[in-house]
């Protein structure tokens, strides 16, 4: 009875060795790598989530940048940082075709500098217009366009640049279309005085009189020369 009973429990106990050998068989072989599969992956994950978000921070610093770029280029059209009379001179041969008017001198004061040390390369660039542009002062400055601006009232990177157009217009729907297109430019532009002179009633009386409406309009315009 003796020898049952001990070869029973050492078929139990080798039954539970077995068992245990295998369960840490299938722990070691197949549930551990899993462990480790999973544990390697979610640390791929945490890297990708890392990676992600330094991304998106970058993502979103490039936005400011580019943000500041548009702003900065939208500012630099509105107030250039040069004079830029050449652009302002096609500006005006433009409204001059937009509008039906007809250019008859265009003048510049540059305050500080006379406009043939600017950037202006053809000082007839408006040929329609006659526009004629006085880079020798020939004229008394008191004869220059002057702004009502005080420049002492500026900050001194900001310049100023002040013209007066010569238009002939057939009606004031001509001249309104005329000054409306510039205020329509993207550069920051103030028109400072209008004047106008109709034809006479003797002219009007007369077929080969020219009836034209004379304008003489007086704008400033600006740039910044701060640092970049």
């Amino acid at each position: 009875m003796n020898k049952l009973t001990s070869s029973k429990n050492s078929s139990i106990l080798l039954l539970v060795a077995l068992t245990v050998a295998l369960l840490f068989a299938l722990y070691y072989y197949l549930l551990l790598p899993k462990l480790d599969e999973v544990e390697a992956k979610a640390s791929n994950v945490n890297q990708l989530q890392q990676q992600i978000t330094e991304i998106e921070g970058q993502l979103t610093k490039l936005d400011e940048v580019q943000g500041e770029l548009v702003n900065i280029l939208t500012l630099r059209q509105k107030v250039p940082e040069t004079r830029a009379i050449e652009k302002i001179i096609l500006d005006m041969a433009e409204i001059e075709e937009v509008s039906g008017t007809r250019l008859e001198s265009l003048n510049f004061n540059n305050y500080d500098t006379a406009v043939a040390q600017s950037e202006v390369t053809e000082p007839n660039m408006v040929e329609k217009a006659q526009a004629e542009v006085n880079g020798e002062q020939t004229e008394a400055d008191e004869n220059l366009p002057v702004s009502s601006i005080a420049k002492e009232t500026l900050p001194a990177e900001l310049k100023l640049v002040t013209f007066s157009v010569e238009v002939a217009a057939l009606d004031f729907t001509a001249l309104d279309s005329f000054l409306k297109e510039v205020e329509k430019l993207e550069r920051v532009m103030k028109t400072d005085t209008i004047s106008f002179s109709l034809p006479g009633e003797q002219d009007q009386l007369d077929e080969d009189a020219d009836l034209t409406l004379q304008a003489t309009v007086q704008v400033t315009t600006f740039y910044y020369e701060g640092q970049q």
